[in-house]
């Protein structure tokens, strides 16, 4: 087997701004393996605060494994994810079907899966503009970064300036959206459970889908969830099918925000997806503000997850230079592939 490792750099149009740090810049490596008849690609691309392994450790494991394929796979996450990827596509290839029918076992019946934008900009006039925006190219939900600041601003996420400034940013967002489309929230763990409540409390009315991991302990979770009345979802506390359970066990979430590019790639998102819902979880598969192979690996995972569902898979608009037709969403929406070229 063939093994070829590609660094890929790919700057952002604008700074995504987060609770772990602004994104200006994704850099990456892109996992090809098979031969000339057989190719399947997979892609690490690690983020600084996120909880998984330095851009410089993926690679070292990538290069330490591509020259022994045959042996143990990476055991970092997001290189391990890539090989994982990469191999699954690999065997898609093979079959002659599409990943996601690889993994559901059954072809696609639809011919595009929805996504939904992204928007963290502060300023809460810019953030409805763009969320309005988004609506209107037929995105059907908008996921709102919050908890994030400019360093440069004044101020904290716990004075009470700032939380009164969170809060109408929120109500601005939603105000600008039609009934139809919905929002979410992410917050990277950002707030303490006092400051969480004290944003969410105030616009709780407003038909908020979710909000995602509001703090950094997810035994704020269930107080925060009945205090305010709004779902949570966990995504960086997710880590394997133990962490799920516990969470699930507790009452935590109500949502689980999968990504392949993490999680062990698509058959362990699947799989996790699948136990999720055998306890009355809903999942959305979400991108790691990926690259065009890592883009790909999540729209086919989330078509075999919930076909009809609303995904975090729509980032490539988020780059200052086009991607490829089949990872960019139009009117909101990603192709879906149903059959192998």
């Amino acid at each position: 087997m063939q093994v070829t490792l590609q660094e890929f750099e790919l700057p952002l149009a604008r700074p995504l701004l987060t609770a772990h740090g602004s994104i200006a810049v994704r850099r990456g490596i892109e996992v090809r393996v098979g031969d000339n008849a057989c190719v399947g690609t997979g892609e690490a691309a690690p983020l600084p605060g996120f909880g998984v392994e330095t851009y410089e450790e993926a690679l070292a494991a990538l290069e330490r494994w591509a020259e022994h394929p045959e042996g143990e796979p990476p055991r970092e996450p997001c290189a391990a994810a890539a090989v994982e990827s990469a191999l699954t596509q690999l065997d898609a290839e093979i079959e002659g079907v599409t990943l996601s029918t690889l993994l559901a076992e059954t072809p696609p019946t639809q011919r595009r899966i929805a996504t939904h934008a992204l928007v963290s900009d502060l300023d809460p006039e810019a953030a409805a503009q763009r969320a309005a925006h988004a609506a209107a190219a037929g995105h059907l939900a908008v996921k709102l970064k919050v908890a994030a600041r400019d360093h440069a601003s004044r101020g904290g996420n716990g004075s009470a300036a700032d939380i009164a400034e969170q809060s109408v940013r929120i109500a601005h967002v939603r105000r600008s959206l039609p009934a139809g489309v919905a929002l979410r929230l992410d917050a990277n763990g950002g707030w303490d459970r006092a400051t969480a409540v004290k944003v969410l409390r105030p616009v709780s009315h407003l038909d908020i889908e979710f909000i995602e991991e509001p703090t950094p302990h997810a035994a704020d979770w269930a107080q925060i969830s009945r205090t305010v009345g709004l779902r949570v979802a966990a995504d960086e506390h997710l880590r394997d099918a133990d962490a799920l359970d516990r969470l699930i066990a507790v009452g935590a979430i109500e949502v689980a925000v999968l990504k392949p590019a993490v999680l062990g790639g698509p058959h362990a998102v699947y799989d996790l997806a699948r136990r999720a819902a055998m306890r009355g979880v809903r999942s959305v598969v979400s991108s790691f503000i990926c690259g065009p192979a890592g883009l790909r690996i999540a729209r086919e995972t989330a078509v075999a997850v919930d076909p009809h569902g609303v995904h975090g898979i729509g980032t490539a608009t988020l780059f200052a230079e086009p991607l490829p037709e089949d990872v960019t969403p139009a009117g909101g929406y990603l192709p879906v592939p149903v059959g192998v070229p």
